[in-house]
């Protein structure tokens, strides 16, 4: 083994061919991009996936539990306690409905969200900008230069009602007492929020009567497992992760396809490997026949060039680790790359690479050296001595 360790470092270190030392640096270089692009990519994909999943959570409940038999709740406080206190879920009565939003000679769509006002505040205090938690309406600040209105300005909601000439538009005139900013487009440009007792006034909806109940769990991701429990109550239910799963499907299936693609690089670095370790045994010929001639096994032979190919890969597995992980914290952090929100919900490209991921890929760097090492190698290991030696002679 000693042996074996020694022309390893000989055959990396000690080398006098240009051209092998060529090849040797190429396959590092082609293997470190390949290996920072790949951290990059699944960084990014990782990154949209929490950022949207952290952000979705900021003002979306974890349950959306519904009358079945009719299309409110007559007596929601009483449902919530009895939900609460059977499932251990903090259930709110809540409004959830699309009203068309009009101010001045401009009109927009929204959606209206609607709870207690002291829930509200818990939840969206951290992302206010201006203004305060008042009797009126909360927008976001994407919404307010979309409509073109302000602070402590009125707006007017067109709600339809029932009236003696059949279901109209009715205008609700509400004013603008805060305004927030998550960061996520949805909410930003597309959602009024109110205290519920304001929603049932404008919506014509009794005392206690509400649309639909809000469910929190300690464990967000455990919402599905909830809601199978609301089903045994006999009301419906719908959790964060079922109304977001095709955004999340979509992404996992998009990471997977980037993935899979880009190995392809690493596919192509392990071609410069093949070449520099066949370029290697090429010239060591003669070496690979006294070796043999000495006693050397073709298992030993082979095994001492595939080490140079394995070491080729760690060495840009190492390299391109460095800039991959190094590019991604610097791009997250200073937000480099902006994005257009309205398309990709985010106004910039998150990268956070997870160790998991990082390992997958040290796994596969380090496999496909071998494999790449090992096919030249072994055709070289099979060289017969007196074949070898000719040449010296």
């Amino acid at each position: 083994m000693k042996a074996q360790l020694f022309l390893v470092k000989k055959y990396i270190f000690a080398s006098r061919s240009t051209v092998i030392s060529v090849f040797a640096l190429l396959s590092i270089f082609a293997i470190s991009i390949g290996v920072a692009i790949l951290i990059i990519v699944t960084g990014i994909m990782n990154g949209f996936q929490n950022e949207l999943k952290n952000r979705l959570l900021v003002l979306q409940p974890h349950l959306y539990i519904t009358n079945v038999f009719q299309n409110t709740f007559k007596n929601a406080d009483s449902v919530s306690k009895v939900i609460s206190s059977k499932l251990k879920v903090r259930a709110y009565p809540a409004f959830l409905g699309k009203v068309v939003v009009r101010s001045g000679n401009k009109i927009d769509g929204v959606i209206v969200r609607a709870q207690d006002m002291s829930i509200i505040k818990r939840e969206l205090k951290p992302h206010m900008l201006y203004g305060e938690f008042g009797e009126g309406i909360l927008v976001g600040e994407t919404f307010l230069s979309n409509i073109g209105s302000e602070l402590n300005s009125n707006v007017e909601l067109l709600v339809f009602q029932k009236t003696p000439f059949g279901p109209q538009m009715v205008p609700r005139r509400v004013k603008i007492t805060g305004i927030f900013s998550t960061g996520l487009y949805v909410y930003d440009a597309q959602t009024v929020i109110m205290d519920i007792n304001l929603a049932r006034r404008i919506f014509g909806l009794g005392n206690k009567e509400a649309p639909v109940i809000f469910g929190y769990i300690d464990n967000p991701y455990e919402a599905d497992k909830f809601c199978k429990k609301v089903f045994d109550l006999g009301f419906g239910c719908a959790s964060w992760i079922t109304m977001n799963r095709t955004l999340f499907t979509a992404l996992n299936m998009e990471r997977l396809a980037m993935f899979l693609s880009f190995t392809l690089i690493l596919l192509i670095a392990a071609i410069n490997v093949v070449v520099s370790i066949t370029m290697l045994t090429l010239e060591k010929r003669w070496e690979i026949g006294l070796l043999k001639s000495l006693g050397f096994t073709s298992r030993q032979i082979a095994w001492t060039f595939t080490t140079v190919g394995i070491i080729l890969g760690i060495s840009g597995l190492i390299i391109g680790s460095a800039i991959g992980w190094t590019l991604s914290y610097f791009v997250d952090k200073y937000k480099i790359v902006k994005l257009p929100p309205d398309v990709y919900m985010l106004n910039y490209v998150p990268v956070k690479p997870e160790l998991g991921d990082w390992i997958i890929i040290a796994i596969l760097t380090v496999v496909i050296s071998w494999i790449a090492a090992y096919i030249p190698s072994s055709i070289s290991a099979r060289m017969k001595p007196v074949d070898a030696l000719r040449r010296v002679v």
